[in-house]
């Protein structure tokens, strides 16, 4: 099948498909999770909400203070799956001391066309890269995106089906009574594993290729940022990454030969449109900091 047949093909199964929503929750001023344990415990209270429901989880990751989901399905279902999701993680960070999540800001946005899609993929994947931590997105342990395009996962098939557990072990992974989940759904150090309840075929159905997909993952770093606009997220792309992206605005081989002029106008494409604190306009633009707080007035800022 030739390129444009497969293109043809995405564009198909967007069109038959959905409706698609990306979720997002606020970010918090204090963590979700802290360690390993309450990294699982949030995997499997997401697991259980979305248990039984008619809706696909097409890619997730868990931030440490904030959640990201694609779900395909009809819109009254994702409002029961993030209001299941908002009573479990309420009740857990009570129990841990931390504030309610009664008032948890949850988004719910629509996404019109395949484009949007692709790109709300890219960015929940590459979330944690974005975020400044050392790993790559396909090695960040809590996100879907290390089954996206990947054939030697052991751990598909690991651990125990969740029929196998005892009955104390099912109340303790779903935190109620065990009969919640499918009897096929796999656990493994007591974590509900996510080739059980994501449906990563169907989210790498939407890509040409193994090959687009990862070649858009490796450089749709513009697309981050509008799809943090679009969900109202305040995100800051990699210096790495706005080097290149402003280098390729004036067409130059590097910033450092931006003309004075350039660099102004730069400066305030960086902020409109990246988002980039007045520390990055200042690192990635070789600005004086005092010169750019002078351009966009920050808070205490001498």
């Amino acid at each position: 099948m030739r390129y444009w047949e497969r293109e043809n093909e995405c564009e198909r199964l967007f069109r038959q498909g959905g409706p698609f929503y990306m979720v997002t929750t606020e970010n918090l001023p204090w963590l979700l999770f802290t360690s390993e344990q309450e990294f699982i415990d949030g995997t499997n209270m997401t697991a259980v909400s979305l248990a039984g429901l008619p809706l696909r989880l097409l890619g997730e990751v868990e931030m440490n203070n904030h959640l990201h989901f694609l779900l395909e399905g009809a819109y009254e279902k994702v409002l029961v799956f993030t209001e299941h999701l908002r009573k479990a993680m309420s009740r857990y960070q009570l129990k841990r001391g931390n504030p309610s999540l009664a008032r948890w800001d949850i988004q719910i946005k629509a996404i019109g066309d395949l484009k949007a899609l692709r790109n709300a993929i890219l960015y929940i994947f590459r979330n944690p890269y974005v975020a400044g931590r050392d790993v790559t997105p396909s090695g960040y342990r809590w996100s879907s995106a290390q089954l996206m395009f990947n054939e030697n996962l052991s751990y598909y098939s690991a651990g125990v089906s969740y029929n196998e557990l005892t009955y104390r072990e099912k109340r303790k992974i779903t935190q109620s009574r065990g009969d919640v989940l499918s009897v096929d759904w796999r656990v493994l150090d007591g974590a509900i594993l996510r080739a059980s309840f994501v449906d990563y075929r169907r989210a790498e159905a939407f890509f040409e290729s193994a090959r687009q997909y990862f070649h858009m993952l490796a450089r749709k770093v513009e697309a981050d940022a509008e799809t943090a606009r679009w969900i109202g997220e305040c995100i800051q792309l990699p210096n790495e990454d706005v080097f290149r992206i402003v280098a390729d605005w004036y067409k130059v081989r590097t910033v450092n030969l931006l003309l004075p002029e350039q660099r102004l106008e730069a400066a305030r494409r960086m902020k409109a449109e990246l988002m980039s604190s007045n520390k990055q306009v200042a690192q990635v633009l070789r600005l004086p900091i005092d010169q750019v707080n002078q351009f966009f007035p920050v808070p205490n800022s001498s």
